[in-house]
């Protein structure tokens, strides 16, 4: 009986001056004239259609994988990549115990850049 008092959709875009901002849901509305009155008025703007999803919007990206982060050029051009790369090899061949003493003592000196060209990338 609802299904037989509710508009087609051949009806309300015939019945609305913009046809296009119709939807197929539009004919469940308590009252689908004037949502599609609404919906065509001047200057308004439709809904986006995560309003009410659960999760947040765009947080939903699991799929999407993620190119891995690469220094930005100014910086990779002082070489402090390499130096890096190296204080991470040397400190992963040291033992369990020779890491504890380095975390007591003071960490001064590690690494040695040409502070030169440091202030030339800068």
């Amino acid at each position: 009986k609802k299904l037989a008092t509710r508009m087609k959709i051949a009806e309300l875009k015939q019945h609305c001056a913009k046809p296009e901002v119709v939807e197929v849901w539009d004919t469940t509305a308590a009252d689908p004239r004037l949502l599609v009155y609404l919906k065509a008025y001047r200057n308004t703007i439709p809904v986006p259609g995560h309003w009410s999803q659960k999760r947040k919007f765009l947080q939903g990206k699991r799929g999407i994988e993620k190119p891995p982060w690469q220094l930005p050029g100014f910086i990779e051009a002082t070489g402090i990549q390499k130096l890096r790369d190296s204080y991470a090899e040397k400190e992963d061949s040291k033992r369990l115990k020779q890491k504890g003493k380095d975390r007591t003592t003071a960490k001064l000196g590690k690494i040695d850049i040409d502070y030169q060209v440091l202030h030339d990338a800068f």
